[in-house]
C-alpha cells in the first residue's frame, strides 16, 4: 500500500512537470529580446505620402524573417501625436517611461522634437531623427541623439556651392525665421564669402500678391538672378513658390529639401518645374539598392523614393545593431552607433559625429532638379 502510494505520488509529480509549458524559458528570452521601435509622428502627415512608413514596415518584416532563429523579434508601431505640442510631449513621455522601448524614430514637428529629444535621452532611450531636427540638438555630447539627414548648415553649404557653380551673383533669400531656416541661410551666406555671389535681399514673409509686387520690383532693381526659399511647412513652402511663379516663371529658384515630397509635387509640378533642391541623402547605387527597390515595388506596387530607402535603412540600423550586439539595451546600441566604421544600409553608408550629427561629405551632396513632377 505504501509502495503504491509512493508510485502514485511519483507519477503525479512527473505529470505536473510535464504539464509545465516547455516554452517558459524561451518565451521569457523572446520577450527580453524584442527590439521595440516606435515611430513618433503626426500620422496624417506621415501616411499621406507613405514612403517612409512603407520602407520601415518592410524592414520589420524582413528583419523578423532574417532573425527568426536568433530569439530576436522586431516590432515597430506608429505613435500618433496629431501634430500637437502637448500631445507630442505626452506621447514621448510615455515612451520614455516604457522599459520595452529600445529606440524611437522621432519624426515630430521640430519645435516639438526640440523638447521631446531631451525627454527621451534623459530616460536612456535612443532617439533617431530620420527627417532631421534643429542642428543645435546635435552640437553637445548627448550619446542618445542621432540625426538621420544632413545638418541644415550642410544643406546651406551645398546650396551655396551650387549657386556659385551656376554663376548666380545677386541672390534674394526668403526664410520664415524659424531656427532651422536660420541655420540653413546663415551657412548659405557664409559659404558665399570667398565667391562673387552675394545675398542682396532678405525677406521673411509674403502676405499677399500685392505686397509681393513691391518686393519683386525691388528684386528687379537689385538685379536678383536667383531666389532661395527656406520655409518650414510643406503647404507654406509651396504657397511662397506659387506667389513667385505667378509673377516670374523664369527666375531660378533654389529651395530646401521640403519641396521634395511626391504627394505635394503631384499637385504642384508645374510651379516646381526647373527648381533645384539639395538631396537629404547621398544615395549610393549598387546591387543592394536595386534589390531593395525590386522588393519594395513587388510589395507596394510603386517605386521606392529616397524616403522609402531612409525608412528601411534607419529601422534596420537599429535592429541589425541590436542583433549584432546580442542585446536590446539602448545604452549599448547608442554606444555602437558612434562606431566610426558606421553602418552599411541598402542605400548608403551611415555614420555619426560625436554629438549625433550625420557624417556628411558636402561636396558629394547632390542637387536635384525638378522635371515633370520629380526631383532627380
Amino acid at each position: 500500500m505504501r509502495k503504491t502510494g509512493a508510485l502514485l505520488w511519483l507519477w503525479l509529480l512527473l505529470l505536473s512537470l510535464w504539464l509545465i509549458p516547455a516554452g517558459c524559458g524561451p518565451a521569457e528570452k523572446a520577450a527580453d529580446t524584442e527590439i521595440y521601435i516606435p515611430i513618433l509622428a503626426d500620422a496624417a502627415w506621415l501616411l499621406a505620402d507613405g514612403s517612409f512608413y512603407n520602407g520601415a514596415s518592410l524592414a520589420v518584416e524582413e528583419a523578423n524573417a532574417a532573425y527568426a532563429a536568433t530569439g530576436f523579434t522586431v516590432k515597430a508601431e506608429l505613435v500618433d501625436d496629431g501634430a500637437l505640442y502637448e500631445k507630442g510631449v505626452e506621447m514621448a513621455t510615455g515612451l520614455a517611461r516604457d522599459p520595452a522601448v529600445t529606440a524611437v524614430l522621432n519624426l515630430q514637428n521640430f519645435d516639438v522634437s526640440k523638447t521631446t529629444a531631451g525627454i527621451l535621452a534623459e530616460s536612456g532611450k535612443v532617439a533617431l531623427f530620420p527627417y532631421g531636427a534643429y542642428d543645435s540638438l546635435f552640437t553637445g555630447d548627448n550619446p542618445y541623439l542621432f540625426c538621420g539627414v544632413p545638418a541644415f548648415s550642410d544643406l546651406g553649404k551645398a546650396m551655396a556651392v551650387y549657386a556659385v557653380e551656376k554663376g548666380y551673383r545677386r541672390i534674394a533669400v526668403y526664410y520664415n525665421g524659424l531656427q532651422s531656416q536660420e541655420e540653413l541661410v546663415t551657412a548659405f551666406e557664409l559659404a558665399l564669402q570667398n565667391s562673387n555671389a552675394r545675398v542682396v535681399d532678405y525677406i521673411s514673409s509674403i502676405p499677399s500678391e500685392s505686397v509681393f509686387d513691391a518686393i519683386y520690383s525691388r528684386w528687379q532693381a537689385l538685379g536678383v538672378d536667383c531666389v532661395v526659399i527656406a520655409q518650414y511647412g510643406l503647404d507654406e513652402a509651396f504657397a511662397v513658390l506659387r506667389t513667385i511663379r505667378n509673377r516670374d516663371q523664369e527666375l531660378p529658384v533654389l529651395g530646401e529639401p521640403i519641396f521634395n515630397r511626391a504627394n505635394a509635387l503631384a499637385v504642384n509640378k508645374e510651379i516646381a518645374e526647373g527648381m533645384a533642391v539639395p538631396s537629404t541623402l547621398i544615395i549610393e547605387p549598387g546591387k543592394a539598392l536595386e534589390d531593395f527597390k525590386e522588393r519594395y515595388r513587388s510589395k507596394y506596387g510603386r517605386e521606392a523614393d529616397i524616403w522609402a530607402v531612409q525608412g528601411y535603412d534607419i529601422l534596420r540600423l537599429i535592429a541589425d545593431t541590436a542583433v549584432k550586439l546580442g542585446t536590446n539595451e539602448p545604452a549599448a546600441i547608442a554606444e555602437a552607433l558612434h562606431d566610426q566604421e558606421g553602418y552599411r544600409g541598402v542605400g548608403r553608408h551611415i555614420a555619426f559625429e560625436k554629438g549625433g550629427a550625420l557624417v556628411v561629405d558636402v561636396a558629394k551632396l547632390p542637387i536635384l532638379i525638378c522635371r515633370d513632377g520629380k526631383f532627380e
